[in-house]
């Protein structure tokens, strides 16, 4: 079985596409693989980001942020997600020399399953979220920032239903 694999780029009413003008806004790449649910969760991240300022890029290679969003139902997906992750590795390694930060993120399925092993085997991962954690990236990024490597793939309960009774 093949893993169905969707670029989605520039999706979300609040996310707009760079045209390659606009050298100063930060840029994320969104790489979408699997299902339905994981392109609207890659809508949700698109969002989430542009409210801090960031638009989508089709390019990796203009990206400032790239994130993988994950399907783990697909055949190997977990290994398609570490060979795509170790080229990423390679680009961030050249961007540091030039003296330019990229970050790396994974979410989805995978990151849901793998949790800490990501960073564990891709030392270049700055970051591993589930679902529950999409809305807050801004806030997530900012502590990446300042030297944390983030793994956020538990569910707080008390973030989703401390309005209930």
């Amino acid at each position: 079985m093949e893993l169905n694999t969707i670029e989605s780029h520039g999706i979300g009413a609040a996310a707009e596409r760079s045209t390659g003008t606009d050298h100063a806004a930060k840029k994320v790449f969104v790489k979408t693989y699997g299902c339905q649910m994981n392109v609207y969760d890659s809508q949700r991240m698109t969002d989430a980001l542009a409210a801090d300022g960031y638009v989508a890029t089709d390019a990796v290679e203009d990206a400032d942020l790239v994130l993988l969003n994950t399907c783990h139902i697909r055949e190997k997906a977990a290994e398609k997600v570490y060979s795509e992750l170790g080229r990423i590795r390679d680009m961030k390694a050249e961007r540091a020399e030039a003296g330019r930060e990229l970050l790396i993120g994974v979410a989805g399925c995978v990151a849901q399953a793998e949790g800490a092993e990501i960073i564990r085997r891709a030392p270049a991962v700055d970051l591993v979220i589930g679902p529950q954690t999409y809305h807050r990236l801004p806030d997530v990024l900012a502590r990446v920032r300042g030297g944390e490597k983030i793994v956020e793939t538990e569910y707080a309960i008390e973030d989703k239903f401390e309005h209930l009774p």
